[in-house]
């Protein structure tokens, strides 16, 4: 329930804002957008931690060091300062869509949880909501996969920062697919546990 609640307060407060930014233009308004992104400095320096200072190494020391570590990318979040109203809204329906889908998917979760406390558990309804759950999770990671590609596609074309190179690639996390195809088989599990549940019934 307080899940529930939280996603929809938040639901609710995220249209606010987008309504606001619609309507109120403020071209100091930052958003947050994920990126991955290369980063160039010169071989003869060692970037230090914070208070640390830098270590400026020779050409032998660096190639040494070359060897045996480097970073070769980075992901992160970056602000953009942007008055786009597009650009603002864009973002806004994609935070907006993706807690409608996580309420959905509490609601079904919610659903097959009711039934289990109540001891039925093999009711039909329970197969078609886990196997939504599923296929909300193969979606959702498949969906996220494309929207991080476009916000890093986008911060590649229109974002300039000295000593960065941002990169664009879709990239799909194979585990949360495989998950979401175990999800599936239980919803089978539960489908065929339904069924002989029903013959058990009328045989009695």
């Amino acid at each position: 329930m307080c899940i529930t609640v939280g996603l929809a307060a938040a639901l609710l407060a995220t249209v606010i804002a987008a309504m606001a930014a619609l309507v109120k233009r403020d071209p100091s308004m930052t958003v947050m957008v994920p990126v991955s992104f290369s980063m160039d400095a010169p071989t003869a320096v060692r970037l230090g931690r914070s208070g640390f200072g830098f270590e400026i190494l020779n050409p032998k020391q660096a190639a040494n060091r070359e060897g045996r570590w480097r970073i070769d990318s980075v992901d992160g979040s970056l602000k953009v300062a942007t008055s786009s109203r597009v650009f603002i809204l864009a973002n806004a329906l994609i935070v907006i869509v993706i807690l409608a889908f996580a309420l959905y998917v509490v609601g079904q979760l919610r659903g097959v949880v009711r039934t289990v406390g109540a001891g039925q558990p093999f009711v039909p309804e329970n197969a078609l909501r886990i196997r939504r759950v599923a296929l909300a999770l193969i979606a959702g990671e498949l969906a996220g996969s494309a929207i991080v590609f476009a916000e890093n596609y986008y911060a590649m074309t229109y974002v300039p920062v000295a000593g960065l190179q941002f990169d664009a690639w879709p990239s799909v996390d194979v585990a949360s697919i495989g998950y979401g195809l175990i999800i599936l088989v239980i919803a089978e599990v539960f489908r065929i546990g339904t069924r002989l549940d029903e013959e058990q019934s009328l045989t009695i």
